[in-house]
């Protein structure tokens, strides 16, 4: 696995440790998600995290036909991940899947459907390939770790656990088990593992 580094696109995004000097010119994002954000933000800096603001967040999140594909993403989802140009860990093995990853990109070594191609590229006929994206087509993938087994966290948008966030891992992504019942429940239990001297499965993967 390559290090994100390389793979992002558009305007330079503003380090952490220049988002303080450089605040009149581009602040700590404001949106609801506040207080909340920077808690994270300052866990994860202690863990020697590489995070860097998004220098235009009123541009979308997503692509069009990535957008069209999950009409009914939690507005939270996308201000949250729209915050961000880069969000991963020390090791470059995990990370929150920002603007760059879910853009269209031959040279990215992982993109943010790159399990669902995985999983379709191994499918041994038709039913299992449609099964396949039905999966994914009720849950959004939104944080990635390569350092294990192929782990991922994603919304679900199916009609029963709607907007609860899901772990799934290799070889079968496609059984899930529920990590918090909203992204938002979500976030403050990642801050609080990120905070913790040992964080409990699967939330320790991701750090």
């Amino acid at each position: 696995h390559q290090s994100p580094d390389g793979r992002r696109r558009g305007a330079s995004p503003i380090p952490m440790h220049r988002a303080g000097y450089l605040s009149k010119l581009v602040p700590v994002p404001t949106n609801h998600w506040g207080a909340r954000l920077q808690a994270l933000v300052a866990s994860l800096s202690k863990r020697s995290w590489t995070i860097e603001y998004r220098v235009d967040r009123t541009a979308p999140l997503l692509p069009p036909e990535v957008a069209s594909r999950y009409p009914l993403l939690p507005l939270a989802v996308t201000e949250f991940l729209g915050s961000f140009a880069r969000c991963s860990n020390l090791g470059a093995n995990a990370w929150f899947l920002t603007s760059a990853e879910y853009a269209p990109a031959e040279s990215q070594a992982f993109r943010w459907n790159q399990y669902e191609t995985m999983g379709l590229d191994a499918c041994a006929g038709p039913d299992e390939r449609q099964a396949i994206e039905g999966f994914w087509n009720l849950h959004f993938p939104f944080m990635l770790a390569v350092h294990s087994d192929y782990d991922y966290l994603a919304v679900s948008l199916a009609p029963h656990g709607f907007g609860s966030v899901v772990h799934g891992c290799a070889p079968e992504w496609e059984s899930t088990t529920m990590v918090a019942e909203s992204f938002e429940h979500f976030i403050e239990a990642f801050t609080v593992s990120a905070m913790a001297p040992a964080a409990e499965y699967p939330l320790k993967i991701f750090l």
